[in-house]
């Protein structure tokens, strides 16, 4: 009898193990509906802001594999900008690879799996972009990878 009672132990706690592993799946899904809209929302406001410039730009783009450290870089790039330049410059996180329709990839040689695009805009005109390298390789210094992405910004747009 107490083996019994044992077994069904067992069976009711796999089944509470299971009962909530498939919430944490549904909520898994929700999280990444959640997060293709956002994207779907970045990628239209890119695309707008392409089409008619009103303000320089900062584009983060990944692609559908990003690399194992872009996506702290991606939230330290996020910190940088809210810090420095939010009132200054646009900035937009766009996944290139499900980018079918606003052509980033083509327009700005996208290939690696974190690209961060800088484009210069006076007087409603596209003066040109230029590419900040290696941010992703940064994130074990911290202090330097602000630095940079600072200098960066300051030398190509102009700083604040």
């Amino acid at each position: 009898m107490k083996y019994f009672a044992f077994i069904l132990g067992c069976l009711a706690i796999c089944a509470l193990a299971f009962a909530q592993d498939g919430e944490n799946i549904l909520q898994t899904e929700a999280e990444e509906d959640y997060f293709q809209a956002v994207n779907q929302q970045q990628q239209q406001a890119a695309q707008a802001q392409a089409q008619n410039p009103t303000q320089s730009a900062i584009y983060v783009f990944f692609d559908n594999q990003p690399c194992p450290t872009c996506p702290q870089a991606i939230e330290m790039i996020e910190e940088v900008y809210n810090q420095n330049f939010l009132n200054y410059y646009a900035l937009y996180t766009i996944n290139y690879g499900e980018d079918t329709s606003a052509g980033f990839a083509q327009t700005y040689g996208l290939s690696n799996p974190l690209e961060v695009v800088m484009v210069d805009v006076a007087n409603g005109e596209v003066q040109g972009y230029q590419k900040i390298e290696g941010l992703q390789d940064m994130i074990t210094a911290p202090q330097a990878f602000n630095q940079y992405f600072i200098s960066q910004i300051n030398g190509y747009l102009g700083g604040e």
